[in-house]
């Protein structure tokens, strides 16, 4: 069996290793929580590592993941709006042995954005879509009157590192997006509430020379106020793609 590890234990990280027992070929050998020690996780020896946990456990715990030869697959992505951990991380994966894996996280995939760096990438923007009621639970107060507003609209904007870094929990998608295609830095954000709808929307806006194309996900809408979306299943999948034989 080949192992896997899991640094967190809330929802995410709860729903990944529930279903990650359908995925034949993988065992979860090992599940740290804030307070533990790293050796103990390093020594049950996974083969990569899901950090479902916070930017600074992120900025903690990659890095000595990645020397002892794990892969990390990180979704505190916002993280990576300071510059200092940016540097660190890519520092700590180009030196490995271990890799860092970017997983596609609400936005479902980034194989088209990628690919598109291949040619000409002229412009990418990402925007993220909630009700007003539903920005009430971020930083976003700080940035408009959410009662007041009776359309779509868009209340912030700019680029992804310095945007996201105001919302530490609810923009690692972007930051995924930005790494896939030109950088936090030249890639651009807009947040928008809608009081039309009701559960996370992500689009995305691609100006490439193989082709453009414009992206719509929507999430799903729970009782428990859990919302479901594709990051738990873009984890599984990448389990999957490990083990196929045939992989898409």
């Amino acid at each position: 069996m080949r192992r896997f590890a899991i640094i967190g234990g809330g929802k995410i990280g709860r729903r990944l290793a529930d279903l990650a027992t359908s995925v034949p070929g993988w065992t979860l050998v090992a599940t740290h929580r804030r307070g533990d020690d790293l050796r103990a996780l390093i020594a049950t020896n996974p083969e990569l590592v899901f950090e479902c946990a916070s930017r600074a456990a992120l900025a903690e715990l990659a890095p000595p993941l990645l020397r002892a030869g794990i892969d990390v697959v990180p979704l505190s992505l916002t993280a990576l709006c300071d510059r200092a951990v940016e540097r660190e991380l890519i520092a700590a994966a180009e030196a490995g042995p271990g890799r860092l894996e970017i997983p596609p996280g609400a936005m479902a995939t980034l194989e088209a954005l990628s690919a598109a760096r291949e040619d000409e990438l002229h412009g990418v923007v990402y925007r993220q879509v909630k009700s007003p009621a539903m920005w009430k639970t971020t930083p976003a107060r700080g940035f408009a009157d959410l009662d007041a507003i009776a359309a779509r609209m868009v209340f912030a904007a700019g680029n992804v590192r310095e945007v996201a870094d105001r919302f530490p929990d609810n923009l690692n998608t972007a930051v995924g997006v930005a790494l896939a295609g030109l950088g936090l830095d030249a890639t651009r954000i807009e947040l928008i509430a809608d009081p039309a709808i009701h559960a996370t929307e992500h689009e995305l806006d691609v100006d490439a020379g193989p082709g453009s194309y414009r992206l719509r996900v929507g999430g799903r809408a729970v009782g428990t106020g859990d919302p479901v979306d594709y990051s738990t299943f873009g984890l599984l999948r990448i389990l999957r793609r490990r083990s196929a034989r045939l992989v898409i």
